[in-house]
């Protein structure tokens, strides 16, 4: 999973150094695709959808599921900012593996879920396209409202926002991949080769 995270990080390093000429000349690199190596696909999804498979999953009603998925969309800025890595593996350790999620932000324990969720998913297979990752941000949303109602809480934050964790890292892990992908592949070897998670992964970011 490290190796993955790394590749995923590199991708937004190589992505941000390529738009640096273009912001300092005042440019928005929204509107300018040619300086660009693509236009970097956001994931798609049905918003009442995806909330309400979430609450038939999870632990909570769909309006807080809504919300989250409202949130996701809306701050578009925080799907390309940096995974930490070491925080998001520790915080993952320290809920499945340890068994003391309580110990973490609300945060936190969003972003564990999501990692959960993404190792069953790459692990298991699931498909690809846009229905799959419709299916793993409603996963990942779902489980971390069980991980925190099963906790009983988080050390701070509440339950919607664990929620919005989980989404939003789900969101991040689309994206920035899908970077990755886009400054060279594996075979190619571009970033230094593709990991076999992410590889996986390619298959919901097409």
């Amino acid at each position: 999973m490290d190796s993955f995270i790394g590749l995923a990080k590199q991708g937004l390093a190589a992505y941000e150094s390529s738009q640096s000429n273009v912001s300092k000349t005042g440019g928005s690199e929204y509107n300018s695709p040619d300086n660009r190596p693509q236009s970097v696909s956001r994931p798609s999804f049905n918003a009442d959808e995806v909330a309400q498979t979430a609450a038939e999953q999870g632990s909570g009603h769909a309006g807080m599921f809504s919300q989250a998925v409202s949130y996701v969309k809306s701050n578009t800025q925080e799907h390309e900012e940096p995974i930490d890595e070491e925080h998001v593996t520790n915080s993952h350790q320290e809920a499945y593996e340890r068994g003391n999620a309580s110990s973490l932000s609300a945060g936190s324990m969003g972003s564990a879920a999501a990692l959960q969720i993404f190792k069953q998913f790459t692990s298991g297979g699931g498909g690809g396209g846009s229905n799959s990752q419709s299916q793993l941000i409603s996963m990942a949303m779902a489980e971390a409202s069980k991980l925190f109602d099963q906790s009983g809480g988080a050390s701070s934050g509440s339950k919607q926002d664990a929620v919005n964790g989980a989404g939003m890292m789900v969101m991040k892990m689309l994206v920035q991949s899908k970077m990755s992908s886009m400054m060279g592949g594996g075979n190619s070897g571009g970033l230094g080769g593709m990991s076999g998670m992410l590889g996986l992964l390619e298959n919901f970011i097409r």
